[in-house]
């Protein structure tokens, strides 16, 4: 079978038989537009306010991805690994999975930083002297 494209350059009649108006091509290229801009756009700025979110939240509410979060882990990975070594993808696109991926790196490394640094501070108030001292240690 011969595909769509390919029988334009053999000379071969298209398989559909209607000529597309102006207007469907303009409402496909500002859809187009609007999902090759609008999305990415939409992608970096959550990104951003997860960063925003992981310097203003509480610190005892960050943990681990537990069950299906782990997704959100593959979704990271891949998305780095196009910013990194996305072969025959537009440079728009590996900047914007790459911005993604550092906003999203800065977030998790800033929450975890934040948390662990609260739970020490909390098991140190925990470890308050006990009411019973213990005898000073002799020298023999």
């Amino acid at each position: 079978m011969v595909l769509p494209d390919r029988r334009k350059e053999l000379g071969e009649e298209p398989l559909w038989r209607f000529k597309p108006t102006g207007c469907h091509d303009r409402f496909v290229s500002l859809w187009e537009a609007a999902w090759r801009v609008g999305l990415p756009l939409i992608v970096v700025v959550g990104a951003a306010v997860a960063v925003s979110a992981a310097l203003s939240g509480p610190p005892d509410k960050f943990s681990r991805p537990r069950g299906w979060q782990w997704a959100w882990v593959g979704l990271w990975l891949m998305a780095a690994g196009d910013a990194a070594f996305g072969d025959n993808r537009s440079w728009f696109e590996r900047a914007w999975k790459g911005a993604t991926a550092l906003l999203v790196a800065v977030a998790v490394t800033v929450a975890a930083w934040r948390h662990y640094r609260w739970l020490k501070r909390v098991r140190l108030a925990d470890d308050s002297p006990s009411p019973v001292s213990r005898p000073p240690q002799s020298d023999s």
